[in-house]
């Protein structure tokens, strides 16, 4: 089992395609400097319906305890502050256990 947080950011509209380039980059990177983090998904919107969030996100950690240090670690506040604080418009993020998971048909 596994703790996922998952997020969606919506970004100014006058974002850049290097500044969306710069978030996706840099949450990728968040892989390998932070212990506990299992994987890094990054997406960006296709752009097929407007109002969507520009970016997607789903980070997989083995713990709880993972994400809550995820949270302040030095690499992660950096890319906040570096990346997607100077473009956010507004953020939504959910996290859980995949033992709270329901689910139907394959999504793998």
């Amino acid at each position: 089992m596994a703790f996922n947080h998952v997020g969606h950011l919506t970004l100014a509209a006058d974002v850049t395609d290097e500044q969306v380039a710069g978030i996706v980059d840099g949450l990728v990177a968040l892989y390998g400097q932070i212990d506990g983090l299992l994987s890094a998904q990054v997406v960006r919107d296709a752009g097929l319906t407007e109002g969507n969030a520009n970016v997607r996100f789903h980070m997989r950690f083995d713990t709880q305890a993972s994400w809550e240090a995820y949270r302040t670690h030095p690499a992660h506040v950096a890319v906040v502050k570096n990346h997607i604080g100077p473009v956010l418009g507004s953020k939504a993020f959910v996290q859980y256990d995949d033992a709270a998971v329901v689910s139907s048909g394959d999504l793998a």
